[in-house]
């Protein structure tokens, strides 16, 4: 411990599995650095009014890498939290249409360290293809 170590005061925050669902949100929004006012109304609407979730979130992503976001997202949910966080994401990035590249990486670190299967969450990847394709009305 450093002379002005205890200066600093704890940056020790406890995620619980909503601010990790919204800490893993933020880390697929900001990929392409930049959050519009679409990603602001998605990322508001997966938190459904815990503005403490964002806050812990936020507070977690200041001073950490996008892997070890993701390591401390993976550490928090369980199997079925998993799984539907990954469908929550993966729609987050499909929202307008397009999967950036930046977005992909994310989500297949996601995928990975959550243990989850190409083929378990292809169904999942299909609805959500047909759900954002507005071509079709076009």
């Amino acid at each position: 411990m450093g002379l002005f170590d205890k200066l600093k005061g704890s940056r020790t925050v406890e995620l619980n599995p909503k601010s990790a669902l919204v800490l893993s949100a933020i880390t697929v929004i900001a990929s392409d650095g930049v959050i519009d006012e679409a990603e602001m109304m998605d990322l508001a609407k997966i938190a459904r009014g815990d503005r403490n979730a964002v806050n812990t979130a936020v507070r977690v992503l200041e001073g950490i890498t996008i892997p070890e976001a993701v390591d401390l997202v993976a550490q928090t949910l369980n199997d079925q939290q998993r799984m539907a966080a990954m469908a929550i994401l993966t729609d987050l990035a499909m929202s307008d249409g397009v999967l950036a590249a930046q977005e992909q990486k994310i989500l297949q670190m996601y995928m990975e360290k959550f243990g989850i299967t190409e083929d378990a969450l292809k169904p999942i990847v299909d609805t959500i293809a047909i759900k954002n394709d507005f071509s079709i009305f076009s």
